[in-house]
């Protein structure tokens, strides 16, 4: 399923700060069909998500009844993105249940869409991962 949307970057302070973009109501109803099939727990359903020229994976969380896309940092800042800014989104979420076939959105199959460049966050400069940093205690071998 893909979901094509705008909306403003809110930021939620949770537990975990983050900013975000609410699922309009008409999205959010489509999300809403298939989030039992999809979701991997606590309502979380994952999702691939296109900002500008940038794609990212992501986990969309339900919220107010409602849903909320995170924005990462890497990408926010990849496409100059701002709190309060209107953005515009891509939320692609893998429905295993739909039919095989190109997915018509707005009267356009897929592959007549133009690709979207893919930006991985690994190539960022401030990206850790801590599976490959020793000093975070990753599991090692004794030998």
């Amino acid at each position: 399923m893909e979901l094509r949307f705008g909306g403003e970057v809110i930021w939620w302070r949770g537990p975990a700060p983050y900013h975000f973009v609410a699922l309009p109501d008409p999205e959010a109803d489509r999300l809403r069909a298939v989030a039992s099939r999809v979701t991997y727990g606590w309502g979380c359903i994952p999702a691939t998500v296109t900002l500008g020229a940038t794609t990212f994976t992501t986990s969309i969380f339900p919220k107010d009844g409602g849903f909320r896309v995170p924005l990462k940092a890497a990408p926010r800042r990849a496409e100059g993105v701002e709190l309060g800014d209107d953005v515009t989104l891509v939320v692609v979420v893998e429905d295993p249940d739909a039919p095989a076939g190109p997915e018509v959105v707005d009267d356009v199959p897929a592959a007549a869409r133009p690709a979207v460049p893919h930006h991985d966050p690994a190539d960022d400069d401030d990206y850790w991962d801590p599976a490959a940093d020793p000093a975070a205690g990753a599991p090692t071998t004794a030998g």
